[in-house]
């Protein structure tokens, strides 16, 4: 049975990752700004605070195995472990159900920190192999 229009974002991602083409699963960015203590500089009891610099916490790519593509993470994943210098920019967009573009979040100069690809999983039968890829993000900018 063939799809129809109808049909089609149900089966389609609606985001594209450039990391590699066969990410299923992105999980949440998130973003914790501190609170630095500060003086108004009169009066040096009174304290009050300002926000600090925004740390952004781990992200999670999960995507499925493919003996080509996947050579590309394991490779990254290997530099790190060696201790090369192996920050790569990672873009994220996100598309609507016409596929354009609503959303490109750009997280820059990643590094991996955890790579697993020991999950199996069978839905309908079929049996597949998924890689989990774990990074730690320097700084996100969205546009």
């Amino acid at each position: 049975m063939a799809l129809t229009d109808a049909d089609a974002h149900i089966f389609n991602s609606n985001f594209k990752v450039d990391l590699n083409e066969d990410v299923v699963k992105v999980s949440s960015i998130n973003m914790t700004i501190p609170k630095v203590a500060a003086t108004t500089g009169f009066e040096i009891a009174q304290r009050t605070f300002r926000p600090g610099r925004p740390t952004f916490g781990n992200i999670t790519f999960t995507g499925a195995e493919h003996k080509d593509t996947v050579k590309i993470i394991r490779g990254w994943v290997k530099d790190a472990y060696d201790g090369k210098t192996c920050r790569k920019n990672i873009t994220i967009e996100v598309h609507n159900q016409k596929h354009e573009i609503i959303r490109t979040f750009n997280l820059m100069e990643c590094l991996p920190v955890a790579y697993s690809s020991v999950d199996f999983d069978s839905q309908g039968g079929a049996s597949t192999m998924h890689w989990v890829l774990e990074v730690r993000v320097q700084r996100v900018e969205m546009a």
